[in-house]
């Protein structure tokens, strides 16, 4: 509030708006392999679906060390991201009060065939396995997010970074 001139500032209440405007990076995975895409099968309350492999990105750690470890912790498999294939940006409720901001970025990666996979370690809030899937069948698979599938062969072969879109739910 405003006293002789002088603006007055609650610190909680600054913290608690800058957390609600922060956005959450998260590094995810085109693994090609064989004709097939590595991808997490997961089970939710709206059914069983699949995604990218990935996660959100740690204090300190860069976009491409993100990427491999959350395929390792969540597959299993050792990867070395090639080209950064595309950003998405999502705002949706989130678990708590408040809206949720996710941007993705999307990394093609190449699968280390010499390295042994490994047990997952860390697997994610739905996830129940690890799936190759055919890379034609992608188009008509339950793949979300939705803009991932339905941009799946730019995301795969443009050789450049490409803007996929960006999703809030109202």
């Amino acid at each position: 509030g405003k006293k002789e001139g002088i603006i007055l500032y609650n610190p909680t209440r600054i913290r608690r708006m800058v957390c609600a405007v922060s956005a959450r990076n998260s590094a995810k995975a085109i693994v090609l392999h064989r004709g097939k895409i590595l991808v997490n099968r997961c089970n939710s309350r709206f059914g069983e679906y699949y995604a990218l492999p990935g996660g959100g990105q740690r204090k300190g750690e860069m976009l491409t060390e993100t990427v491999k470890r959350e395929l390792l912790e969540e597959t299993g498999y050792t990867v070395t991201p090639l080209r950064l294939s595309g950003i998405y940006e999502r705002i949706c409720e989130g678990r708590d009060e408040g809206l949720c901001h996710k941007i993705y970025f999307i990394f093609l990666c190449k699968l280390e065939e010499d390295v042994p996979c490994k047990v997952p370690s860390e697997k994610d809030r739905f996830q129940i396995g690890r799936e190759w899937i055919d890379v034609r069948s992608v188009r008509s698979s339950n793949l979300f997010p939705r803009a991932i599938r339905d941009n799946i062969s730019g995301l795969i072969g443009y050789g450049e970074t490409i803007f996929i879109g960006s999703e809030k739910e109202r």
